[in-house]
């Protein structure tokens, strides 16, 4: 039989160009390592003595980067080729399964290298998760962080709590199969009404709650101690709350609300809207 031939170097070429008269024109070419001279890996992934299909198996380079990817077929053989010679990780996940640990390779040109990967079977992973977003009702979607949800059973006991990030998501994992109740509440706010997700298969419930402003407790307070020139509190002094109002051209000031200090010189202002203010204080004879 005669000896097949191989290429040494691909096949390369430049973009067209065009000559005219006497013009003269450079042409320089870069040969690149034919296909048949690069490296291969090939393998087989299973869960310890099973093989896996459709496993994910995932090359990267000397920096961690991801370099190349394939899947298993059904007796969980995958095969990667095409590869520079150099130094390479090697790992691969399926689903229910844990990601193999990294295997280390490092390629010459025209290796074809075999390297079997074991991933660790996690019953966790087939259990559900509920995802979603708690956003302030009446604002077009303005976010809440900070707010607690509580996932509740179908026997109506808490199995787990979290607290929304700065975006207003929030998510539970590890979540059995089963009907749940969902409740989010904040300091400000009314406790949202009950909200209910069904988790069969593992699957993922993903969620947008809102939650109502209180105006009953939404809101500041404003306090503090009244004293003299020596720095002794004055009992029975009267303490203004004015707003300070502005139209752009002019401003005001609104006196909202009084009171008087007690025997500390202490005084308080609750239920406080969201504005500018100032505190006046007096003492008549």
């Amino acid at each position: 039989m005669a000896d097949i031939q191989q290429d040494l170097y691909g096949l390369t070429y430049t973009t067209s160009f065009q000559i005219q008269g006497t013009q003269e024109e450079a042409v320089n070419l870069t040969l690149s390592p034919a296909p048949s001279l690069l490296a291969t890996v090939v393998g087989t992934v299973t869960g310890g003595t099973v093989p896996i299909p459709n496993a994910t198996v995932k090359l990267f380079d000397s920096t961690g980067m991801p370099y190349q990817h394939t899947m298993t077929d059904a007796a969980g053989e995958y095969t990667l080729d095409g590869i520079p010679a150099g130094t390479y990780s090697i790992a691969a996940v399926a689903p229910d399964y844990l990601m193999s640990p990294a295997a280390g390779v490092t390629l010459s040109t025209g290796d074809t290298i075999t390297i079997p990967l074991t991933c660790t079977a996690d019953a966790t992973l087939a259990l559900g998760a509920v995802a979603g977003t708690l956003t302030v009702a009446g604002t077009a979607g303005t976010p809440l962080g900070g707010a607690k949800v509580s996932l509740l059973n179908s026997l109506g006991d808490t199995v787990a709590t979290t607290y929304t990030a700065d975006d207003g998501e929030f998510l539970f994992y590890d979540v059995a199969d089963g009907i749940y109740t969902l409740l989010a509440s904040a300091d400000g706010y009314v406790t949202t009404a009950p909200m209910t997700t069904t988790i069969t298969g593992g699957s993922t419930s993903n969620l947008v709650m809102t939650i109502q402003v209180d105006s009953r407790t939404y809101n500041g307070t404003v306090s503090g101690v009244v004293t003299d020139k020596n720095g002794n509190a004055v009992a029975g002094c009267f303490v203004g709350l004015c707003q300070v109002i502005s139209d752009g051209t002019t401003t005001r000031e609104v006196l909202l609300a009084s009171t008087k200090t007690n025997s500390t010189g202490s005084y308080l202002f609750g239920g406080v809207t969201g504005g500018q203010y100032l505190v006046k204080a007096k003492v008549s004879q």
